[in-house]
């Protein structure tokens, strides 16, 4: 384990404070080295994205004119039980979260042009 900014690492590598990157980071997506899988249902992740509070907010460590937007770990938590635990939100999740949120919208608005267009035919 290594940590950078604490004594006490949780992960192979634990970083306390902000991490500048000039490239990208790349997390591994490939499906072989992933279990478990279920459908979502899209419009119900949507509805909790609806719900979900977002806020402007700064971290403790930074100047306060350094703002930041999104939600508190606990409410993701609740709101789609992902992640390892209540204090962090894991970017893949956020990422997920997002996309599904997406199609969800995608289907509501397809279902409502659909609607329009029987209207207008009737």
């Amino acid at each position: 384990l290594v940590g950078i900014g604490t004594t006490n690492p949780g992960e192979r590598l634990h970083v306390i404070g902000n991490i500048l990157d000039t490239g990208t980071i790349t997390p591994s997506s490939d499906r072989n080295l992933k279990k478990n899988f279920t459908n979502v249902n899209a419009e119900e992740v949507l509805e909790r994205v609806v719900a979900l509070p977002i806020q402007q907010w700064t971290y403790r460590s930074e100047e306060d004119a350094v703002r930041h937007l999104g939600p508190m770990a606990q409410d993701f938590h609740t709101a789609f039980g992902l992640g390892a635990n209540d204090t962090t939100i894991a970017t893949v999740d956020a990422d997920g979260v997002a996309l599904a949120a997406i199609q969800g919208l995608n289907r509501k608005l397809e279902q409502r042009l659909d609607q329009k267009d029987m209207e207008i035919a009737e």
